[in-house]
């Protein structure tokens, strides 16, 4: 393996499941393909931003025949009508239950990708090579897979590690300040939860961060935005909150559930806003909902509201929102209800931040702290 390259190893009910990270992590696919060839699920934005290494990353693989379905990356694509599609081609491509499906994509392609592999002839190999900073940090780690359905955000789906995740932040050189927004939106989140010296290092860069990822055309990428700041580092120390956490707790039965900071909220935003005029990415949602968690945690005197004021302008310092007019009354409760983390016995559970490193699981929030705090003004 190359020696430029991170590993965190994960056991995740006792199926393994190996991150790498480095600016060669993808020529390492062959090791996570005991029998081949693969088959390939691209995000077609990607494959038409990096032909060459995707060629390389292909060709380096021992099982070098390249069989590819390219697909568009967004929300859309998490449905029912496409994940039917992609068993039409497994079956067509006759993919067998000791072969293996590589996704190389964002976070969608790789939530749905991955569902398709856990359920085709029970389970094939997985592995995932994620190309935006959101699926590096967050939707790659951990095994989980999902699809949208009902008008509810990811109620079907699967625990089902990946047995490789290569993760290059090459790949991060083309993404638009867009996608940028969103992936350090989980980036924040991960060390707000389990890493308080990296979210104090992002805080004190708020000002860089504002420069260049606050301002300026969200559709295009940032020139030379890769030296900028220690995207790998960073990249990295996420990770290892995640892997850590699901290390412990795979099926999200305790520690796992803090990672749900700011979704439970951003959920039901992201699923009501893309019946609206303005819908909100996956980001931008869960910014949204950190932003409320941390309000009413340092109303409560749970959390100091300096470190909400920190989170705040963290968040708004990446051009994220911290605020947005309410759904309809009757649609939040209809929504919040059908959230994948209700339970029978506890009902909904939130995650309430005690501190800057420290999260509260577990917690109930009652429908007037949600309005007070979800059309807040920007300042505190």
């Amino acid at each position: 393996m190359s020696e430029h390259s991170q590993f965190l190893e994960m056991n995740l009910d006792g199926r393994k499941s190996t991150y790498v990270l480095g600016p060669l992590a993808g020529l390492e696919l062959g090791r996570f393909v005991p029998l081949g060839p693969p088959l390939y699920i691209i995000d077609q934005t990607v494959a038409s931003m990096h032909p060459e290494w995707i060629e390389q990353i292909q060709t380096n693989c021992a099982h070098c025949e390249q069989r590819t379905l390219l697909l568009p990356g967004g929300e859309k694509i998490k449905s029912l009508a496409q994940l039917g599609e992609i068993y039409d081609w497994l079956s067509q491509q006759n993919l067998p239950r000791d072969g293996s499906l590589v996704a190389i994509g964002g976070g969608t392609v790789l939530d749905l990708a991955g569902l398709a592999a856990s359920t085709w002839r029970r389970g094939v190999n997985f592995v995932s090579i994620p190309t935006t900073l959101l699926a590096m940090v967050d939707a790659a780690i951990g095994g989980k897979t999902a699809i949208n359905a009902a008008g509810i955000k990811n109620p079907v789906g699967t625990f089902y590690p990946a047995s490789g995740v290569l993760a290059d932040v090459g790949f991060l050189s083309t993404l638009t300040r867009s996608d940028w927004r969103d992936g350090m939106a989980e980036l924040i989140k991960s060390a707000a939860i389990g890493n308080a010296e990296l979210f104090a290092e992002i805080h004190a860069a708020r000002q860089d961060l504002e420069k260049t990822l606050g301002q300026g055309d969200v559709h295009q990428p940032i020139a030379g935005i890769l030296g900028k700041f220690p995207w790998r580092r960073w990249v990295q120390q996420a990770a290892e909150v995640k892997v850590d956490l699901v290390n412990r707790d795979f099926r999200e039965k305790g520690p796992r559930k803090s990672l749900n900071l700011g979704h439970t909220l951003g959920h039901v935003l992201e699923a009501y806003s893309q019946r609206t005029k303005q819908p909100l990415s996956h980001g931008q949602a869960v910014s949204i909902g950190m932003a409320v968690v941390f309000r009413i945690a340092a109303e409560r005197n749970l959390c100091p509201v300096p470190q909400a004021l920190q989170m705040l302008g963290v968040l708004e310092s990446c051009g994220l929102p911290i605020s947005c007019q309410a759904p309809p009354l009757n649609l939040m409760d209809e929504l919040l209800a059908g959230d994948k983390k209700t339970s029978a016995r506890d009902g909904l559970s939130w995650v309430l931040p005690e501190r800057i490193g420290k999260m509260k699981i577990n917690a109930r929030v009652q429908q007037d702290e949600l309005l007070r705090w979800l059309e807040a003004p920007p300042l505190f």
